[in-house]
């Protein structure tokens, strides 16, 4: 099938994420693509966002998503992970300085621990 030989050349056609597919969708069926069918290399994806071609250059399936449906976009996953990569920077920037502190005293001969 041509599909399968475009894709060993390694032109694997990509998702595409919109805030308009609607749009998307017209436009790649103006470029000859046929839209609307089931897909053929990920089966289980929505038709109505599918779109093939069968070119001599490049052959596949393109899936059209909605760019508010993109995985971890806006939501709190993401600001929790956000908040934990901070928190993780702080850390180590905390045991960075503290290892310089135990160094510098053991060099000059002076005793952990607090000196007062």
């Amino acid at each position: 099938m041509e599909v399968h030989r475009a894709q060993e050349r390694g032109r694997k056609l990509p998702d595409i994420w919109t805030e308009h597919p609607e749009i998307v969708r017209d436009l790649l069926r103006e470029a000859g693509f046929t839209c609307g069918v089931a897909p053929r290399v990920l089966p289980g994806r929505d038709p109505e966002w599918t779109c093939i071609i069968d070119g001599s250059n490049i052959a596949g399936d393109i899936y059209i998503h909605q760019l508010d449906t993109v995985p971890g976009e806006g939501t709190p996953a993401a600001w929790l992970l956000a908040v934990l990569g901070l928190l993780l920077v702080v850390v180590l920037c905390q045991a960075w300085a503290i290892i310089r502190l135990r160094r510098r005293t053991r060099g000059s001969g002076a005793k952990p621990g607090f000196q007062g």
